[in-house]
């Protein structure tokens, strides 16, 4: 299991920054600083990582920076222990993720250091941490549990990796819903849609053809074979006539 941290940029609605959580530490025991977020509060996601880089446990917190862009040094949340004990949250496609925000917390005094999804909901938040994960910027390499292994979780990537492709396009990199995109995506389906139809129906037809040919070769050879045996009938006729 891999831990990451991420930083949201509020006004843009975007992940900032993404870091891994040993570097994470180092800002927490100011050993480095986040300038560009210096004098204010920063809202961070925690999310623990695993197998296929699926995200199994998310807790959003709040990050106080001074001037200088050091985080508060008094910094003391539990952040895997939240994620641990998380309630189940939404699921965007593989499973629900453990979640742990303001509203939700699974230790009550620690709810106020915690911040809470807005407009966009909980299920807009955890497809924009996910997003973020599976395009592995960190270059994340999760170890598999034992009840995982043998499991091909390359074509499992793969698959990930379709899911992102679409919903970059109904959803965009904003991680906003646009109608237009909707609609763009809705009518590729159905072109998708109707093209499969009438590839079956080109199949079918030429089945069908297929049949009807043969059946005129069948008809042809009938037709043949009759007039064989009416001309063999009408001469055995006309022997008989003159032998009487």
């Amino acid at each position: 299991m891999e831990e990451v941290v991420l930083v949201f940029d509020e006004a843009a609605g975007e992940i900032f920054s993404e870091m891994r959580f040993a570097e994470f530490q180092q800002l927490v025991e100011q050993q480095a600083t986040l300038d560009a977020h210096a004098a204010s509060v920063v809202n961070a996601a925690y999310a623990s990582v695993g197998s296929a880089l699926v995200v199994h446990g998310v807790v959003l917190f709040k990050l106080n920076v001074n001037e200088d862009g050091f985080v508060d040094a008094s910094f003391n949340v539990p952040l895997a222990h939240l994620a641990e004990h998380a309630g189940e949250g939404p699921d965007v496609g593989c499973g629900a993720v453990a979640l742990a925000c303001k509203g939700r917390c699974p230790v009550p005094w620690h709810a106020g250091s915690l911040w809470g999804p807005g407009e966009d909901g909980e299920e807009g938040v955890i497809m924009l941490i996910q997003k973020a994960v599976w395009r592995n910027r960190l270059g994340l390499q999760p170890k598999a549990h034992k009840e995982t292994q043998g499991i091909d979780f390359a074509s499992l990537q793969v698959q990930h990796q379709h899911l992102d492709d679409r919903l970059s396009q109904t959803i965009g990199e904003d991680g906003k819903v646009s109608l237009p995109r909707l609609i763009t995506a809705h009518s590729s389906q159905l072109s998708d849609v109707r093209q499969r139809y009438r590839d079956d129906l080109e199949r079918q037809q030429r089945a069908y053809l297929e049949q009807i040919r043969d059946c005129r070769d069948e008809i042809q050879q009938l037709k043949s074979a009759l007039r064989h045996e009416q001309d063999r009938s009408r001469r055995l006729q006309e022997l008989l006539r003159g032998e009487l």
